[in-house]
C-alpha cells in the first residue's frame, strides 16, 4: 500500500517535531488543516501506524496526554531516551507541547514537497 497525500503531509509534520516535544494526534491535523490539508486525529493515527516508522511517532499522544496502548512500551523507551518522563500511560503534554507557526510548518511542507 502506498501513503496517501494526506499521509506524506502527517509524516512531515512529524519529522519537524524537535527532541522531547510532544504533539497529540489532534494538534497534527490541526496544523495540516491551517495548511490547507484536511485532516482528522484518527487519520493521523492511521498515518502513523501504517507508515511512520521512519519519523519520531513517538512524540505524538492522544489528546489527554496519554501514550497509545499499542505503542506503549517503545514510547516509553525512546521517551525516555529523551529525557520525556512518563507516568503509567502518561505525559506532560501541556508542558513539552511543541506549538509551532503554522505558517512555518506550511513552508517546510513546500521545501520538502509534501504540499
Amino acid at each position: 500500500m502506498t501513503p496517501t497525500a494526506r499521509d506524506e503531509c502527517v509524516l512531515a509534520v512529524v519529522a519537524l517535531i524537535p527532541t522531547a516535544a510532544l504533539v497529540s494526534y489532534g494538534d497534527v491535523a490541526d496544523l495540516l488543516a491551517e495548511c490547507g490539508v484536511a485532516c482528522t486525529a484518527r487519520q493521523v493515527a492511521r498515518g502513523l501506524s501504517q507508515y511512520g516508522s521512519h519519523v519520531p511517532w513517538w512524540r505524538v499522544v492522544q489528546s489527554g496526554g496519554t501514550i497509545a496502548e499499542q505503542v506503549l512500551p517503545q514510547a516509553r523507551e525512546r521517551l525516555a531516551a529523551e529525557g520525556v518522563v512518563t507516568r503509567g500511560r502518561r505525559v506532560d503534554l501541556e508542558r513539552r507541547r511543541w506549538q509551532p507557526d503554522p505558517d512555518e510548518v506550511r513552508a517546510a511542507l513546500v521545501r520538502g514537497g509534501a504540499l
